[in-house]
C-alpha cells in the first residue's frame, strides 16, 4: 500500500478535526485536500515534520469546494505553482470564490468567517484541472484516480491512490478510536439517492483503507460503509415521516438528535467525542439539508 501520511491541520486550535493527506512522488509530494486557508501554517509545519518543503508540492487534489476541504488551494497554487485537481462542477467556485462561495459562507458564519477559514483566494485558471469520472492522473511516479461521488455535494470526488481512497465527506465523519460513522448533511446539495450510488462506487473499487478528512485513516472498510449507509437510510425515513406530517427542520433536528444520542451511547462513544461530532456536524445543519432533499423529492413524485 502506498505510504500516505495523515497531516493534522489543528483546525481552530483543535487536534483531530481536519486532515490533509500527503502522498510522496518522485522528488516531491501531492496533497489530498488542502484544508482551509486558516490552517496553512499548521500544514506547512506538518509537511516539514514529514521531511518535505512546501516548494516540493506538485499538486493538490480536493474532494469538493467547501472551505474546510479546499479553502487553502488557491493560496498553495499561487505560492508554489502546484496544480489543483477537482470536479468540473466545482471549477468556477475554486477560480472565483468571491462570486458565490464566499458570500454564501459569509452569510452563514458572519464575524467568524476570517477566524475559521482565513483568507480564501482563487486558484489561477491555468493551474486548475478538472477530472472526469474514473480518470487517472499520473504525476512523478504516482497515479491518482478520481471517482465522481455526489451525495454530500454535487461536485464531490473521491481520490484513489493504490488501495487507499481519500473520501472527503462521502464516507462520513468518524474519529480515531470510535466505530461510529456520522453522515454530514448540510444544504444545499444533499442527495441521498446519489449518495448511496456513490457508496456503491467505493465498494466496487475495493479499497483497503478509507482516508477521512474528518478524521484519519480507517481499515474496516466494509463495516464502515455498511453502517454509514444504514444510518443515511434510517435518517431519510425519519425525515420522510416528519415532512409527511408537516413538520419543519427543527422537528426533524430534535428527532435526529435523540436518535443519534441513543445510538452513540449504545456504541460507547465517549461524551467528549459526542461533543466533537456535534461541533463538526451539527444536527441543525443535517436536518436542514435532509429536510430540503426529502421535501423536494416528494414534490417531484
Amino acid at each position: 500500500m502506498t505510504d500516505i501520511l495523515t497531516l493534522d491541520l489543528e483546525f481552530y486550535g483543535a487536534e483531530g478535526v481536519i486532515a490533509s493527506f500527503l502522498a510522496p512522488t518522485d522528488g516531491g509530494f501531492v496533497l489530498l485536500e488542502s484544508g482551509p486557508a486558516s490552517t496553512l501554517a499548521a500544514l506547512e509545519k506538518r509537511v516539514g515534520e514529514a521531511g518535505f518543503a512546501m516548494e516540493d508540492l506538485r499538486a493538490v487534489f480536493v474532494t469538493h469546494v467547501h472551505l474546510d476541504h479546499a479553502g487553502g488551494a488557491g493560496v498553495l497554487a499561487r505560492r508554489t505553482g502546484c496544480e489543483v485537481f477537482a470536479h468540473p462542477a466545482g471549477a468556477e467556485h475554486l477560480v472565483a470564490p468571491e462570486r458565490k462561495l464566499l458570500p454564501s459562507a459569509e452569510r452563514l458564519y458572519g464575524d467568524l468567517m476570517e477566524p475559521l477559514w482565513g483568507t480564501t483566494v482563487g486558484v489561477p485558471e491555468d493551474k486548475l484541472t478538472t477530472v472526469g469520472d474514473g480518470e487517472r492522473v499520473r504525476m512523478d511516479g504516482l497515479e491518482v484516480r478520481g471517482w465522481h461521488t455526489p451525495g454530500h455535494a454535487a461536485h464531490h470526488v473521491a481520490w484513489q491512490v493504490g488501495e487507499a481512497v481519500a473520501t472527503g465527506d462521502v464516507a462520513g465523519v468518524r474519529f480515531p478510536g470510535a466505530t461510529y460513522v456520522l453522515p454530514p448533511m448540510p444544504p444545499p446539495d444533499i442527495d441521498v439517492d446519489a449518495w448511496r450510488r456513490s457508496l456503491d462506487v467505493l465498494r466496487r473499487i475495493e479499497p483497503r483503507r478509507l482516508l477521512l478528512t474528518h478524521f484519519g485513516p480507517f481499515d474496516d472498510v466494509t463495516r464502515h460503509l455498511e453502517e454509514l449507509e444504514e444510518r443515511i437510510c434510517r435518517w431519510c425515513a425519519m425525515a420522510e415521516d416528519v415532512v409527511a406530517e408537516g413538520g419543519d427542520t427543527k422537528a426533524l433536528a430534535s428527532k435526529l438528535e435523540s436518535e443519534d444520542r441513543r445510538e452513540m451511547e449504545s456504541a460507547n462513544v465517549p461524551e467528549e467525542a459526542m461533543v466533537r461530532y456535534r461541533r463538526l456536524c451539527p444536527m441543525e445543519g443535517n436536518s436542514a439539508g435532509l429536510h430540503r432533499f426529502v421535501a423536494k423529492r416528494a414534490q417531484q413524485r
